[in-house]
């Protein structure tokens, strides 16, 4: 697969065998990468039944929440991740939303995004490097304190240095990921020039302040796909993921740099009014062609070409709001026909 079409897909499924399935199906067609998200899922859960069922795609999460879960427990699932798929192992991480880190997980002793999620993944750096060395280890952060000793994993990791790419949307966060991570997951939802205008420039912003190069770093984000001869069936089921992150006022400041304040506006009082049912139907048109692909396969593959340049991987994956749970497996086949 060329470097214009470095394609990752969502991995969804509900059994061993249906995810095991699914991402045979992806390495078949040559997709570089799957990732499994937390939402719905544990996303380690999905991922280590596709690495029985795998032997070269790249295995990640897509995201891990990063301040609900010790750090030592992320590097533990890290480690065990890496050696169950022989070292095709990513992890990515995200701060989460903050009201639902605090309401649905019940965790409120976090800092500051930025500079919590770099204390965590300092942490991560050392633990990853010398857990199996049994040399001591601590790490006195402000947000992120251990002291560990009498530790020794008893074989050696895969890699010493597993990959960590930070979900990053907001400018510093997209600047520490340019700094100390080794890629950049943006969200489902992104135009080709928030990317030009925003993503690039902070990264490059990043990167600078550690002397690294553009090489050291991917940057991926989604592009919601829906492939159906039926054009209005598709572009319904592409606006069922804008509708459901319009409600969430986090993103906010996302729809707004594309314009789309007053939509975003409007989609949220809805949902905050219990009105489920009409959501999808405040999405409009231009919000679905600025961030989606779909329609016919043609209208697909020309919609996609917009982000060639742009991004190193583009995520590729089918509507999951507000779409039938039948209908992803049917997208996921015809993304694969069009872009293997």
């Amino acid at each position: 697969m060329s470097t214009k079409h470095r394609i990752s897909l969502h991995l969804t499924g509900r059994t061993a065998r249906e995810l095991g399935d699914a991402a045979a199906q992806c390495e078949q067609a040559g997709v570089e990468s799957i990732w499994a998200s937390e939402l719905y899922t544990n996303p380690y859960i999905p991922l280590a039944a596709a690495a029985g069922a795998t032997e070269r795609i790249t295995l990640g999460t897509g995201i891990a929440l990063a301040f609900v879960r010790s750090p030592l427990t992320i590097a533990l699932a890290a480690l065990d991740m890496d050696a169950l798929c022989s070292g095709r192992f990513v992890l990515g991480l995200g701060t989460g939303v903050k009201h639902l880190n605090e309401r649905w997980h019940g965790v409120r002793d976090f800092g500051p995004p930025v500079r919590h999620m770099r204390e965590v993944v300092g942490f991560l750096r050392v633990f990853l490097a010398k857990a199996h060395t049994g040399e001591s280890m601590s790490f006195d952060g402000q947000f992120v304190r251990a002291e560990i000793r009498g530790y020794r994993r008893p074989y050696p990791p895969v890699r010493e240095r597993i990959p960590i790419h930070l979900a990053a949307n907001r400018e510093h966060m997209l600047r520490l990921a340019g700094e100390l991570a080794d890629g950049v997951l943006g969200h489902v939802f992104i135009s080709p020039k928030t990317v030009a205008e925003h993503v690039l420039p902070n990264v490059a912003i990043g990167l600078a302040r550690a002397g690294r190069s553009r090489s050291e770093i991917t940057i991926g984000a989604g592009i919601t796909c829906a492939i159906d001869p039926d054009r209005a069936t598709a572009r319904r089921h592409a606006a069922g993921p804008l509708a459901f992150y319009a409600t969430v006022r986090t993103y906010e400041p996302l729809f707004a740099r594309d314009g789309f304040a007053a939509e975003c506006a409007r989609i949220r009082a809805a949902g905050e009014a219990g009105e489920r049912e009409t959501l999808v139907e405040l999405v409009t048109d231009e919000m679905i062609d600025c961030y989606c692909a779909a329609g016919t396969p043609d209208e697909v593959r020309a919609a996609v070409s917009r982000w060639d340049g742009l991004l190193d991987v583009k995520g590729i994956s089918p509507p999951r709001h507000f779409c039938p749970p039948d209908a992803h497996a049917t997208y996921r086949e015809r993304i694969l026909e069009l872009f293997a």
